[in-house]
């Protein structure tokens, strides 16, 4: 169950499109790779890494053995996300359509692109469940730039005078990002050891 004691905090990103980033519990993220780790070591998950655009090797299919408090807590999250959006209004239905995990590793890397599904309107997520220390520690090339190893970067095409078009999101255990399945978003390859690993769903909206 989602803690009930636990305030829902949002940060809102409006790149011509509206960003949600939520802080989710501390149980989530220790079930959700407890469950990972448990069934990497079964060897019982679909590997759709070969589909990807990028290079990342493993990426796995996780939908079917996510419980009943994961998919509660998701619906919360998705839920505050339609109504900061004031799309909660618009919609009969939504349905989780996929959910999968990558584990990056040195080097690999996805390329700018979108999510489908089936319905023509969804939102996309951005779960990061672990961080190894080489992203933690990575430098820009000077100080007037950010560092971009293993970093998650959303691009608008909405870009206007005194606008932005894009933000960097510097990875933390914890944070969720949900976005529409237009916007484009690419991930930085990182040097170093360690598993980056996030977690993402679809969800189709029913308008």
């Amino acid at each position: 169950m989602f803690p009930k004691n636990q305030e829902i905090k949002e940060v809102m990103h409006f790149l011509g499109t509206a960003v949600c980033e939520f802080t989710v519990s501390n149980k989530l993220i220790e079930n959700l790779n407890n469950l990972i780790d448990t069934k990497l070591n079964e060897n019982c998950l679909v590997n759709y890494g070969y589909e990807l655009a990028g290079r990342i090797e493993n990426e796995f299919d996780i939908l079917k053995h996510l419980d009943h408090s994961m998919l509660e807590e998701f619906n919360i999250y998705i839920n505050h996300y339609l109504q900061k959006t004031e799309e909660i209004n618009k919609i009969k239905n939504y349905v989780l359509l996929s959910c999968w995990f990558n584990d990056q590793k040195e080097n690999e890397y996805n390329p700018l692109h979108v999510h489908f599904g089936h319905s023509y309107a969804g939102i996309s997520s951005v779960l990061f469940l672990k961080i190894p220390n080489a992203i933690y520690q990575a430098k820009g090339k000077n100080n007037n730039e950010e560092p971009k190893d293993g970093r998650l970067e959303f691009v608008s095409g909405n870009q206007s005078y005194c606008g932005r078009y894009n933000k960097i999101v510097h990875p933390q255990i914890g944070k969720l990002y949900l976005f529409p399945y237009y916007l484009h978003h690419t991930v930085y390859p990182f040097k170093g050891e360690g598993i980056r690993r996030s977690l993402s769903f679809n969800i189709d909206l029913i308008k």
